[in-house]
């Protein structure tokens, strides 16, 4: 969200002690002290490898003069070398993932850690994918391993109670494909798979509710994330508009070719009919191969899906990232992911490299045929998603399971997860830039494929997890780009632009209905929090043009309260904006409630 002014200038009151709407601003951050200039001698890289032999089998009786480390192309200095090996211990009641203070820990890990991020689609049939997870988590996980489920816009926390999320995906199995259908409708039909907020329908949402109702299960709103620098969310659009015009000019080939016909036939109305000549450009041929086994309608759906996949693998990896050691996310889909450019594959892996986040990948779809006498190996769109379910594994040191069975692709998956190597090298000469490194591991061994990270941020710490800013900042992006008004808290709403000293003002005056906020009672006062969002946009609604953020506090006496549920708590907000400004949104969520409302308005 473009933020062009500092925070809302709002006082509001209702009586004389009815109600105090106030902002929260954060304050400033004061300035951060220059990162010290670690030596090389005191810092360790840590990588976590697994070699495996032709059959996928691990090998496991390397030693460190059989490693060959690499950073940004220059050989390293080794400087600890171990071998993992996991047995099966007793796991602890309660115990948790311990937190990640630093970029560079290289704390002896005695479990797994596995976070199973179920995508989009039928994960069931044809390859028994959901079977092969419940089995894999009964039989599969040794007691100590930490598991937690990720779907839709759900997560749980992670457990060593292993039954319980079994029972979970007995749940999702059943579920799913039911869910999944509607969301198909509702959200990735049309243009609102592309330019609708991918925001789960409330209708949905008890649904999805249900699979994650556990008694001792904990689970909680989860945002879809998003690389910085990612342009992913243009690309998509520049390729709709794309396919717009292939799909004209298929319409018109088929027109040209019912001319010929009819000239052929001497049909009525055949006279002059000559077929069209496409004029190409080099671009719009490349889309239109590209994209020649989809219609319009079949782009849309899946951009849509794999647009929501991506936003859940970013929120799974800022998930795990403040995880001490390595860490499995195990990506379910049904036919993979169609992204518009290698850089979005190469971005997210090296967030998850960053993270030490493994990308394991698992398509349960086996092969589709696009259209009625295709070619299914030769689709471009499959063969794309197919691709990119194999480069994440590929790029962060994980294995992929395609057109496979859900029981091979487990067992791989376990198999090669419960030994391997922990090396911690030497960075020469490093320099703390926040500059991405790229990292290569060989070994001496002949047939030998080595599994590893390939990439980190030249950074030593962590930085805090603001969980909070993290969502909130995803529910107000989402709704402010979002066609439609939301209105699970109601909010009414007018603006006006004049002229003032400092350029051209918008004033918003609105009310919000505080029946679904998640107030408190404190001190015979309603209490709670709310955080909102402005934009000014230009005529075709697409180009904000101003616009601020406030997070406010709520406090209404009881009196002030019963007459807020009839007529709104009022609010007014200022901010600078340019001449261009057309309409106005205004976004309302709590983050307690998990509730979104929006308005719009023309500027009047």
């Amino acid at each position: 969200m473009r933020r062009t002014t500092s925070a809302f200038r709002t006082s509001v009151t209702i009586g004389l002690v009815g109600l105090a709407l106030t902002s929260a601003p954060n304050a400033q951050q004061a300035q951060q002290p220059q990162v010290p200039a670690f030596r090389s001698s005191v810092t360790l890289v840590p990588v976590d490898v697994r070699v495996v032999d032709k059959t996928g089998r691990p090998i496991t009786d390397l030693e460190q003069k059989d490693f060959t480390v690499l950073e940004d192309g220059v050989p390293q200095q080794i400087g600890q070398f171990s071998r993992l090996e996991l047995a099966t211990e007793p796991a602890t009641p309660g115990a948790t993932v311990p937190r990640r203070l630093s970029s560079f820990s290289l704390s002896p890990q005695k479990n797994r850690v596995f976070l199973l991020v179920l995508g989009r689609g039928r994960l069931q049939e044809p390859s028994k994918g959901v079977d092969a997870l419940i089995r894999f988590v009964r039989e599969q996980l040794l007691p100590q391993d930490q598991i937690a489920v990720f779907a839709y816009d759900r997560a749980t926390d992670f457990t060593t109670d292993h039954e319980e999320v079994a029972r979970l995906l007995d749940r999702f199995r059943r579920l799913h494909e039911g869910i999944d259908m509607e969301i198909g409708l509702q959200i990735n039909s049309g243009m609102a798979a592309v330019y609708g907020a991918r925001v789960i329908p409330r209708s949905l949402q008890g649904r999805i509710d249900q699979i994650f109702d556990s008694p001792t299960l904990q689970s909680r709103p989860a945002a879809p994330g998003q690389a910085a620098g990612s342009k992913v969310n243009q690309d998509v659009k520049e390729q709709t508009s794309a396919m717009q015009r292939v799909d004209v000019e298929r319409q018109a080939e088929v027109l040209d070719r019912l001319a010929l016909q009819a000239a052929k036939l001497g049909g009525a109305g055949a006279a002059g009919a000559t077929p069209r000549d496409p004029m190409y450009t080099e671009l719009e041929q490349m889309e239109a191969g590209l994209f020649a086994d989809l219609s319009l309608d079949d782009f849309m759906s899946i951009t849509g899906q794999s647009l929501q996949d991506l936003g859940n693998l970013y929120a799974g990896i800022e998930y795990l990232r403040h995880l001490d050691g390595e860490k499995h996310l195990v990506y379910v889909s049904e036919k993979g992911m169609n992204l518009p450019r290698l850089d979005e594959d190469e971005l997210l892996c090296a967030a998850a490299n960053d993270a030490r986040v493994v990308i394991d990948t698992f398509q349960t779809g086996g092969i589709y045929i696009a259209q009625a006498g295709g070619d299914p190996v030769n689709s471009w769109s499959e063969a794309f998603a197919k691709k990119t379910m194999k480069t994440l594994a590929d790029l962060t040191g994980g294995v992929s399971a395609v057109m496979e069975s859900g029981k091979v692709a487990m067992d791989r998956l376990d198999g090669t997860t419960k030994a391997g190597y922990v090396i911690g090298y030497y960075p020469a000469g490093a320099q703390w830039t926040g500059k991405y490194r790229a990292i290569t591991v060989k070994v001496n061994r002949p047939d030998a494929t080595v599994l590893y990270r390939h990439g980190y941020y030249s950074r030593p710490e962590i930085g805090a997890f603001d969980r909070r800013g993290f969502i909130t900042r995803d529910r107000l992006t989402a709704s402010l780009a979002f066609r439609r008004t939301i209105n699970d808290i109601r909010v009414k709403m007018d603006a006006s632009m004049s002229r003032t000293e400092n350029g051209h003002e918008i004033t918003v005056t609105a009310t919000i209905d505080p029946t679904r906020l998640a107030l408190r009672v404190v001190d015979g006062y309603h209490v709670g929090e709310i955080d909102v969002a402005v934009a000014a946009m230009d005529e075709s609604g697409q180009q904000q043009v101003g616009g601020a953020y406030q997070r406010a506090q709520v406090k209404l006496s009881e009196e002030a309260y019963q007459r807020a549920r009839k007529d709104g708590i009022p609010y007014k907000a200022r901010f600078v904006t340019n001449p261009g400004a057309r309409k106005v949104r205004m976004v309302v969520y709590d983050f307690k409630a998990d509730l979104v409302g929006s308005a719009d308005a023309k500027v009047v």
